[in-house]
């Protein structure tokens, strides 16, 4: 029965000639991410943006109970059913606010809240929380790291083969020496954007905040922001994922060639219908290995590079 694309298989999105172009690829000497490393570096990530939100929501109620906006005296729960259920209420008992000077004072207290809660998201330095964090993410990139330079030199044929097999390098002395250096690279900018992102779904809350407590909403939407950044954890996560290992397997590769007296590269895609306009003109395309077009670096890009040139 012939499939109906787009079809999601080991979460890729396939279209016509994604399979054929990813074994075209690999025949070059483009080795993919292994799907069991993508995997794990996920599930650290969708653990790390879950706990974030427990946590930040658990911040919030404890402002908003210390301000007392709400007359919730449950004990503590750090479920995300309960710390949701505490909004939902505490929305409830704002609307059943009738009287406007009360309604007022509500939202001068919550805008205090916002205040208290910037400072202790945005500028205290939470160093020590990522520490763990940090390290399960080094531990998948070593993973990948391991058998990078097997299936770079073992995936291509052809002149890509030759090629690789002619680098007058101690391969093994210089992957041990070199990759450390490229892998914490990557381990610092993956922190980076995780910082990032994490920042952003701070901002999000206290604008959220700040926007009822200053009138612009009428209502005080925290709870379906929760969940709407709880449940969508599975597939920021997996995408990030995806676009850290592919960024790090091509920096991998890039500093092997490099260090192995490669001058020139070739683009080459996929070929499927996903590739982006700007990527699929570079297609065939011919550039020197230390001036490559800034699409090399743009987010979740599967397009890969093969060695044309090299000095003796």
């Amino acid at each position: 029965m012939a499939n109906n694309y787009p079809i999601r298989r080991n979460g890729y999105l396939y279209s016509p000639g994604t399979r054929a172009g990813f074994l075209r690829m690999q025949r070059q000497g483009i080795p993919r991410p292994l799907f069991s490393i993508e995997d794990k570096l996920a599930a650290v990530l969708r653990s790390r943006y879950r706990a974030l939100t427990r946590k930040l929501l658990r911040d919030l109620r404890a402002q908003c109970r210390q301000s007392n906006i709400t007359l919730d005296a449950a004990p503590e729960d750090d479920t995300l059913e309960s710390l949701l259920k505490f909004f939902d209420d505490m929305k409830k008992e704002f609307e059943k606010q009738q009287e406007e000077n009360e309604r007022a004072i509500g939202r001068v207290n919550l805008n205090a809240v916002a205040n208290t809660l910037e400072h202790q998201w945005l500028e205290e330095d939470q160093e020590e929380e990522t520490a763990y964090f940090v390290k399960k993410i080094d531990d998948v990139l070593k993973l990948e790291q391991k058998d990078y330079l097997k299936r770079l030199l073992g995936d291509a044929d052809g002149k890509t083969a030759q090629i690789l097999q002619s680098f007058a390098i101690d391969k093994q002395q210089f992957f041990n020496e070199n990759m450390d250096a490229v892998r914490k690279l990557y381990l610092d900018n993956s922190i980076q954007r995780i910082r990032y992102e994490e920042d952003d779904l701070k901002r999000r809350i206290l604008q959220k905040i700040i926007d009822y407590a200053t009138g612009v909403t009428d209502t005080l939407e925290i709870h379906k922001l929760a969940v709407e950044t709880y449940t969508t954890s599975d597939s920021l996560a997996r995408l990030f994922a995806r676009d850290q290992m592919q960024r790090f397997n091509k920096a991998c590769t890039l500093s092997t060639f490099r260090s192995a007296g490669v001058t020139k590269v070739k683009w080459v895609t996929v070929g499927d219908v996903r590739v982006r306009k700007s990527h699929k003109e570079l297609n065939g395309k011919i550039f020197d290995v230390n001036n490559l077009p800034r699409e090399v670096d743009d987010y979740n890009c599967r397009c890969g590079l093969v060695p044309v040139e090299w000095a003796d």
